[in-house]
C-alpha cells in the first residue's frame, strides 16, 4: 500500500465528490486516463489481484470505494435533476467508467487524449440516457 501511495500523483485527488457533477466526473476521469503514470499504475494494481488480494482489497477500501459512494451520490443527483432517466441505478455509471478504464488500459503504451476519453465517456453515457446540462 505504501508503493501504491507513493506512486499516485497527488494531482489525481479529486472528484467524484458527494456534491459534485457528472459533468465534473466526466472531465476528472478523462483527465486521469489521459496520464500515462496513471493507466500503468491501475494495470499494476488488476495484475496484482491474483497474487495479492489483500493489496487489491486495502487500494479498493482506501481509493476506490469512497469514489464509488461520491460516485453513487453524483448519480441520484443527476436523477433528480433530469440529466439521467428515473430509476438509474448508480451501479451502471459504475459500470460504463470500468469499463472505459479497462478500453484504456487494454491499448497499452498507445497515447490516449483526455478528449478521446471524454467523447467515449459522453457516448457510453448517452447510452444509459445521460442529458448534459444546457
Amino acid at each position: 500500500m505504501a508503493a501504491l501511495e507513493h506512486a499516485r500523483d497527488p494531482d489525481l485527488q479529486g472528484p467524484p465528490s458527494a456534491g459534485g457533477s457528472l459533468e465534473e466526473v466526466i472531465g476528472h476521469v478523462a483527465a486521469l486516463l489521459s496520464r500515462p503514470r496513471f493507466r500503468a499504475l491501475m494495470a499494476r494494481v488488476i495484475g496484482a489481484s491474483v497474487d495479492h488480494p489483500k493489496l487489491v482489497t486495502a487500494y479498493t477500501e482506501r481509493h476506490l470505494r469512497p469514489r464509488l459512494e461520491a460516485l453513487a451520490e453524483v448519480a441520484r443527483q443527476a436523477v433528480a435533476d433530469g440529466q439521467l432517466p428515473p430509476g438509474t441505478d448508480p451501479g451502471v455509471l459504475e459500470d460504463v467508467l470500468a469499463g472505459s478504464i479497462g478500453f484504456v488500459l487494454l491499448r497499452g503504451e498507445e497515447e490516449v487524449t483526455a478528449a478521446e476519453v471524454e467523447r467515449r465517456l459522453r457516448a457510453l453515457l448517452g447510452y444509459v440516457g445521460y442529458e448534459p446540462p444546457g
